[in-house]
């Protein structure tokens, strides 16, 4: 079982790691400064586009301390005023989506075909982990379709985790932990909306574009999970997390985008592919990942502004340190 599961875990998942782990940390700009004043504060201060950056070691247990805020902040901001519109388009280009839904399913099945993707979903269990089993793709199928899988974002958050725990990294720590904390605020809202929705899955369609059976009983929906949990993609939603908050906290890496960008389309034709997903269950899905990866980032670091106003009031010792902006570089005092 091991020995057929991991040659393909390289093809997807393990290149999936190391393609944004080295974007990340071997792609670093001139203009930037990592480490600047952490000998005065044991912060890390980054100059990102027009703004300085604060990163302060994050607690050990940040990531779970935060995501109720998280989510409650992400539902206020959700249905505020100035976001009607972008909530109208979202909901028009979903409608459009699922009147073309089986169209766009078939097709995208039969290209699968021709190029070898069987779409297949086949996982081997591979090894324990304190009694737990651990399973690998079966074959390439599986392996892209394991891009979105919660061991890839979990071992993309361990390998920051190494790395800020070596190089005493607060940016590379403060990822890690914003990544972890994601995908339990996508885990949870995806799932909140998949147990409302009720959307068949199209494996497991009785019906063009799957019948959709809003509020549907949880004892059916847990004996039967796949006939009612397509809407939305959570795969797609901690994808598009992961990939915001390596690209807010990396913005200058030259690959973090191309990488990203290309894992994404790939996972999303892939579970079209395996008939894990409709093409309409993606909209709403990457808007969730984007907004809830944004969230998580501004938890994790503070503009120069903001923390030293923080540290005027919060301590009577007088403090100085680097001041960066885009006019010139200076020393800050806060007392």
């Amino acid at each position: 079982m091991l020995k057929s599961g991991l040659p393909n875990i390289s093809l997807g998942a393990f290149v999936v790691l190391a393609s944004l782990f080295s974007s990340a940390f071997f792609a670093q700009p001139k203009n930037e400064n990592p480490d600047f004043g952490s000998d005065l504060t044991s912060n890390n201060y980054y100059q990102l586009g027009d703004e300085t950056y604060v990163y302060e070691n994050p607690g050990t247990f940040d990531f779970i301390k935060f995501f109720p805020g998280n989510v409650i902040k992400y539902s206020k901001d959700t249905f505020r005023q100035e976001n009607l519109f972008n909530i109208g388009a979202m909901v028009s280009v979903t409608a459009l989506l699922v009147a073309y839904d089986q169209q766009m399913l078939d097709e995208t099945q039969r290209f699968g075909r021709r190029i070898g993707l069987t779409g297949n979903n086949r996982m081997n269990r591979a090894f324990y982990v304190f009694g737990l089993p651990i399973e690998l793709p079966h074959d390439k199928d599986t392996a892209l379709y394991f891009i979105g899988d919660g061991w890839t974002h979990t071992s993309i958050a361990g390998l920051f985790l190494g790395y800020g725990l070596i190089n005493k990294n607060s940016r590379a720590l403060q990822t890690a932990s914003q990544i972890a904390c994601g995908m339990i605020t996508t885990g949870l809202t995806t799932q909140l909306l998949k147990h409302i929705t009720g959307r068949e899955s199209p494996f497991k369609a009785t019906a063009p574009g799957g019948k959709w059976r809003p509020f549907p009983d949880q004892i059916k929906y847990h004996k039967n999970v796949p006939a009612y949990d397509a809407f939305p993609s959570g795969h797609l939603a901690t994808a598009m997390m992961t990939f915001t908050v390596i690209n807010e906290n990396y913005p200058h890496s030259k690959i973090v985008k191309p990488v990203g960008y290309t894992l994404l389309t790939i996972l999303s034709f892939e579970m079209v592919n395996n008939g894990v997903h409709w093409v309409s269950d993606y909209p709403l899905a990457l808007a969730m990942g984007y907004s809830l990866g944004k969230i998580a980032v501004a938890r994790g670091r503070k503009s120069v502004d903001s923390a030293a106003s923080n540290q005027k009031h919060s301590t009577r010792h007088t403090t100085i340190f680097p001041y960066l902006q885009r006019d010139g570089i200076g020393l800050a005092v806060a007392f």
